[in-house]
């Protein structure tokens, strides 16, 4: 009995030694930092996993807040990637990065310089526009209302005016994929299947915009045993390998006969989905009326 606890010791030892060799990075920005937390992610990508934690530090506006931040980074001997608007700020947090010994690098400082110089367009700097409320934001907000209303097969009698509608069996990443286009501008319903019962006739009736999710039975199965477990419920057909795998090729077979392409979710994110399935269809930019009227 003392060997496998011995073991699950070192196991342990092991994974907390891995984290705390992650080096930190902190990302400064004076806004929400969505931008350089994506594209620090993705550069990311290219590393080892588990190679660096990131702290996020927003909506950094006075010399103080910089100041508090880049002193917690001197603690935790933090590598600094910054998205200020400002040429003031950017230079502030590059100067005050050399006099206490941090790297630095400015996420987008050299983009806007190329784009400015190769355009001859001046640009204002205006931290204001980061987040306007113009159409197009307004628009984004409907589409995810849209949405939300047609999730999980609801606004059925409505779903012909949906931009493009997924269709899957449970848990193929169906309603977070649905999200995420949403909040791109486009409209979307989605209705989930079970074998054994007949497909809403709304849906049926649409010969183009859907797309038909599937994923790799096994790892359905694992996802749906996930779920269960966290219900408290015993094992069902809902995740048995047998059963999950007959549904998934009762849906396949559905999704040729319907004409419907067919897209495998299987490990993919959901941007990359989304991506997917915007290229699927031949998609273009949701339309945005130049004053549409809110209500």
């Amino acid at each position: 009995m003392s060997q496998p606890r011995r073991k699950t010791t070192r196991k342990k030892a092991a994974k907390k030694s891995s984290l705390s060799a992650a080096r930190p990075i902190y990302i400064l920005s004076d806004s929400t930092g969505n931008l350089a937390r994506h594209m620090l992610t993705a550069i990311l990508t290219q590393f080892p996993e588990s190679s660096f934690t990131l702290r996020t530090w927003t909506f950094l506006r006075t010399k103080e807040q910089i100041h508090q931040a880049l002193k917690s980074a001197v603690d935790d001997k933090a590598i600094i990637f910054h998205a200020m608007v400002s040429d003031e700020d950017k230079q502030h947090i590059a100067n005050h990065c050399r006099q206490l010994g941090l790297s630095q690098c400015d996420l987008t400082g050299g983009f806007v310089e190329f784009l400015s110089s190769h355009s001859g367009v001046m640009p204002t700097a205006n931290l204001g526009r980061l987040h306007f409320t113009s159409h197009e934001y307004h628009h984004r907000i409907r589409s995810l209302e849209f949405t939300l209303d047609h999730d999980d097969g609801l606004g059925l009698e409505t779903i012909h005016k949906a931009d493009l509608v997924l269709t899957g069996v449970s848990r193929t990443s169906k309603t977070p994929t649905s999200i995420y286009l949403a909040q791109q501008g486009y409209r979307v319903a989605n209705v989930a299947l079970a074998m054994g019962i007949d497909p809403p006739a709304q849906l049926l009736a649409l010969k183009e915009k859907v797309v038909g999710l599937v994923i790799d039975p096994m790892q359905l199965s694992e996802i749906r045993t996930n779920r269960q477990t966290g219900w408290r419920m015993g094992n069902t057909s809902y995740n048995d390998p047998q059963s999950v795998s007959r549904e998934v090729a009762w849906s396949k077979k559905l999704f040729v006969s319907r004409g419907w392409p067919i897209l495998d979710v299987t490990d993919q994110a959901i941007e990359e989905t989304a991506a997917r399935i915007v290229n699927l269809l031949r998609l273009e930019k949701p339309f945005i009326p130049p004053n549409p009227p809110y209500i």
